[in-house]
């Protein structure tokens, strides 16, 4: 097998995405990915992100390849099945003082927190696409939420919460409750308890 066979077969395996490490760990040369570009084969999507032609690969994954991004908020609650539609603006979390490419694309929001929380909550799940992504749970998403309700449609947090309240197998109401105190959400968290639970 060739080293671009050997690439292109990468690309297969992983849904038509393959990134500048995997080439390297599998101890192929950067330049073959470069040659299957000039070859019209594949597409350079950004720095070390390269998809099948014609394929778009992963929207979720290749916006946050590369970058300290966390799905959050709506998005978070798209991607754990939480709410009813999907979010127009893609909602990031990043770590306070992050100035880089997501600051300049208009299809992001980005909240920034501080670097002590950024990791709290944070999960890898599954793209609707099926990559590896990065994203806050269930409970972190509603503690930012309810943080930011003032900015927030209620009627979606609502159906987040009694959404979340409905999956007895998944909710940990002992965490949800742990963060609500470290986001300092207890009083707005417990309003919604009463009236849901």
């Amino acid at each position: 097998m060739t080293n671009e066979e050997k690439i292109l077969k990468i690309l297969k395996d992983n849904n038509g995405i393959v990134t500048t490490k995997e080439v390297e760990e599998n101890n192929i040369d950067k330049i073959y990915l470069t040659r299957l570009v000039k070859k019209g084969i594949i597409d350079k999507i950004k720095r070390g992100l390269y998809v099948s032609k014609n394929s778009w690969g992963d929207e979720y994954f290749n916006l946050v390849y590369g970058t300290t991004a966390i799905y959050s908020y709506e998005t978070a609650l798209y991607l754990l099945g939480l709410c009813e539609s999907v979010p127009l603006k893609y909602n990031l979390s990043v770590p306070r003082g992050y100035n880089a490419s997501l600051n300049y694309n208009d299809k992001v929001i980005l909240h920034f927190v501080k670097r002590e929380y950024l990791e709290v909550g944070k999960v890898n799940i599954k793209s609707p696409q099926g990559q590896m992504i990065t994203c806050y749970n269930a409970e972190r998403t509603i503690c930012d939420l309810l943080k930011d309700k003032q900015n927030q449609d209620i009627e979606t947090l609502k159906y987040a919460i009694s959404e979340y309240l409905k999956d007895k197998k998944s909710r940990d109401l002992p965490k949800l409750m742990e963060y609500a105190k470290t986001f300092n959400v207890e009083g707005a968290l417990n309003n919604y308890l009463e009236v849901l639970m």
